[in-house]
C-alpha cells in the first residue's frame, strides 16, 4: 500500500500554483488517504484542519482528525544530514543536534530546531 506522501502534495500544490491543497485519495484496497500542504506555516495550518474536518466527516477514527502539519525544521528537511561527528575510543564526538544543510552549493552548518525558506519535507 502506497501513502501519498506531504513531498509528493508539496510538489502537485506548486505544479497547479495554489496556496493551499488538501488530497483525498482511495488506494485499490480501498484504503483512504488524506495528505495536505500550505505555501506558508499558516496556510499549511489552515489545510491540516480542512484535512481533518475530511476525515471527521467521512469517519475516520477522532484520533487522526487532530493532525497537525509537519513543523518545517532542518530535522524534518530533506537538505538536512545529522552530523554524528566521528567515532573515538570515547564514542562518537557529536550528539546529532548539529547536522549540515546541503541545498546550498557548499554545505552549511545548522541546529536540527533551525527554521529554512528552502524546506523540503522529508516524507
Amino acid at each position: 500500500m502506497a501513502m501519498v506522501s506531504i513531498a509528493e502534495v508539496k510538489r502537485l500544490r506548486e505544479i497547479i500554483n495554489a496556496t493551499h491543497i488538501v488530497v483525498f485519495a482511495i488506494s485499490d484496497d480501498g484504503t483512504q488517504h488524506v495528505a495536505t500542504h500550505g505555501r506558508s506555516t499558516e496556510q499549511a495550518t489552515e489545510a491540516a484542519k480542512a484535512g481533518n474536518k475530511l476525515k471527521a466527516s467521512l469517519g475516520w477514527p477522532d484520533d487522526l482528525c487532530h493532525e497537525q502539519p509537519l513543523v518545517r525544521q532542518c530535522k524534518n528537511c530533506v537538505y538536512f544530514k545529522v552530523d554524528w561527528g566521528m567515532h573515538c575510543v570515547n564514542g562518537w564526538t557529536g550528539d546529532g543536534s548539529n547536522g549540515w544543510c546541503l541545498y546550498e552549493p557548499r554545505r552549511v552548518e545548522k541546529k536540527q530546531d533551525s527554521k529554512c525558506a528552502k524546506f523540503e519535507p522529508t516524507s
